[in-house]
């Protein structure tokens, strides 16, 4: 059986994934509410509307990285729960703790937007955002944790060198956003650029590459 099939055949795991997708939509969608749309009566209207435009630029970059952020996050949910078998009653809180945490991102994405570039204030913009994508990162992992170490959720069929593919490859997240919230205090600008370089990362498919590399070298000790 391939893992859509269980997707079909578990009522539980089928409802957490379209609420989980709605909550990620969601949470997606509202990202576009950081950035102002200008108007002839706003009261610098008269610098002109591609001032206007310009001037949100860092509105812009903050939209974007989140947007992946989010999007990357979609894709490694779906992954994991292509892995389980079967839900149960934790996990599913779990679960919900992660999209409450993820639904939260547009806050910190806005304040980014707007405070970042102020001498005095986006040392906590770039703060509050790392915290919050720490936050996150730590959230998920520990929803993998439970479900396929203590709940013992996954497929029968996941070895363990599969299950451990995955954690190798999710695990550091939440250690990288630390370190970047860190660095934020001193260089918040640098630490964006931490963020960003942290999409490129895990816009490739990690789990499967640690996989594949995990088997290469089986290969070659036998």
């Amino acid at each position: 059986m391939n893992h859509e099939t269980h997707h079909i055949e578990d009522p539980s795991l089928a409802r957490i994934g379209a609420f989980s997708d709605g909550v990620f939509a969601f949470a997606i969608t509202l990202l576009i509410l950081g950035i102002h749309i200008p108007q002839p009566t706003d009261p610098d209207a008269g610098h002109g509307l591609l001032n206007l435009l310009t001037v949100q630029w860092r509105s812009y970059l903050a939209y974007v990285v989140s947007f992946m952020f989010i999007g990357i996050n979609w894709a490694n949910h779906r992954v994991m729960f292509q892995t389980f078998a079967r839900a149960n009653h934790t996990l599913i809180w779990m679960n919900l703790l992660y999209l409450m945490c993820l639904a939260f991102l547009p806050v910190p994405t806005a304040v980014l937007g707007n405070w970042m570039g102020s001498p005095d204030n986006q040392v906590v913009a770039a703060v509050f955002y790392g915290v919050s994508a720490t936050v996150g990162g730590l959230v998920y992992n520990l929803l993998w944790w439970y479900a396929a170490y203590v709940g013992k959720l996954t497929l029968p069929s996941l070895s363990a060198k599969q299950i451990r593919a995955h954690t190798v490859a999710w695990a550091p997240a939440p250690f990288v956003a630390t370190a970047l919230t860190g660095i934020a205090f001193v260089y918040p600008q640098l630490a964006m650029v931490g963020f960003v370089a942290i999409i490129f990362v895990y816009i490739l498919p990690i789990p499967r590459l640690v996989a594949l590399k995990q088997q290469r070298r089986h290969k070659n000790s036998i």
